[in-house]
C-alpha cells in the first residue's frame, strides 16, 4: 500500500502532534466506558502516538499501557505523562510482535490507526494478548458531510505534491466489522459520534504537519505546501474569527470470543 511510505514518518513531528491534533470527544470515552467489562483492570492502548487516545483512558484502579512503533512519539507521550503526573506505562512495540504476556488486558484501543496495520498477523497478536471475552475497541475521526467551498482545502493542491491519503475502505465501518467479524470477535457494533468543533486557520495549516506524508515532502516542498493552504484559507475565512468544522468519531468494537 501506498501508505506504507508514510507509515514510519510521524515522530519528526511528535511535538506539533500533541500541539495541534484535536482531541477525542469525551462522548467517546463515554461510550468505551460502559462497555468496558465489569472488573476490567488493564488497558492498552495501541498505536497511541503520543498519548492522546491513551491519556482519557486512566481511572482509579486501573492500569493503563500504550506502545508505538515510533520511538519519538513514546518520548513525547512519556514526557507528556509525565508533566501531567499520569501513570501509564509506554512501550516501542510493532502491533505485529506486541512485547505482552498472553491474555493479559481486558480492553484494547486503537484510534485513528487500524488502517496501518489491519491484517491477519497484527489481528492474530491483539488476540492474543487479549483476554476472553475483552473488548476490542477501534475508533477513528471522519468530516461527516462536505465542507462548503468556503471553508475547504482545495484538493488540487494536495494533488500538485503528490500528497498520499488513507484509501477510504480502510477507514470504512462495514469493512472494518467485517474484519472483526471474520476474525472471530463477537457481538460486533459500530457507532458514530458526531460533533462540532472551532478552528483557526493557522490551526488548520498547522494539523497538515501531524500527517506522515507530510514528511515525504522536501523541505522546500513542506514551506510550499503550508503556505498555499495559508494563503487560501486565510482568504476563505474573510472577516470570521474561525472555522466551524462538522466530524464524526466511527467506532467499532466487539469481544474476543
Amino acid at each position: 500500500m501506498e501508505i506504507d511510505k508514510f507509515k514510519k514518518k510521524f515522530g519528526p513531528e511528535a511535538k506539533n502532534y500533541t500541539k495541534y491534533r484535536t482531541p477525542y470527544p469525551q462522548e467517546l470515552y463515554e461510550l468505551f466506558f460502559h462497555i468496558l467489562p465489569k472488573g476490567s483492570k488493564k488497558i492498552l492502548d495501541i498505536a497511541c502516538g503520543t498519548g492522546k487516545s491513551t491519556e482519557p483512558l486512566v481511572r482509579e484502579g486501573l492500569e493503563v499501557y500504550g506502545c508505538d512503533h515510533d520511538p519519538l512519539m513514546i518520548k513525547e507521550a512519556e514526557s507528556q505523562a509525565k508533566n501531567k503526573n499520569l501513570d501509564i506505562k509506554y512501550a516501542l512495540a510493532e502491533t505485529e510482535k506486541l512485547p505482552y504476556e498472553d491474555g493479559c488486558f481486558d480492553a484494547i484501543t486503537i484510534g485513528t490507526a487500524l488502517h496501518f496495520f489491519l491484517n491477519e498477523m497484527a489481528m492474530s497478536e491483539i488476540k492474543r494478548v487479549l483476554k476472553n471475552k475483552g473488548l476490542l475497541f477501534v475508533f477513528w475521526t471522519l468530516t461527516t458531510k462536505e465542507i462548503p467551498d468556503e471553508d475547504s482545502i482545495p484538493g488540487s493542491i494536495y494533488r500538485s505534491f503528490g500528497w498520499i491519503k488513507i484509501p477510504s475502505l480502510l477507514r470504512d465501518l462495514k469493512n472494518t466489522s467485517a474484519f472483526l467479524d471474520k476474525s472471530s470477535f463477537k457481538n460486533v457494533s459500530i457507532k458514530n459520534i458526531p460533533f462540532i468543533y472551532n478552528t483557526t486557520v493557522e490551526e488548520r495549516v498547522n494539523l497538515q504537519t501531524t500527517s506522515g506524508a507530510y514528511e515525504l515532502l522536501s523541505t522546500e516542498d513542506k514551506n510550499k505546501f503550508l503556505n498555499e493552504i495559508r494563503s487560501v484559507l486565510t482568504i476563505n475565512l474573510g472577516n470570521r474569527e474561525y472555522f466551524q468544522l462538522e466530524e464524526e468519531i466511527q467506532v467499532c468494537h466487539g469481544f474476543k470470543g
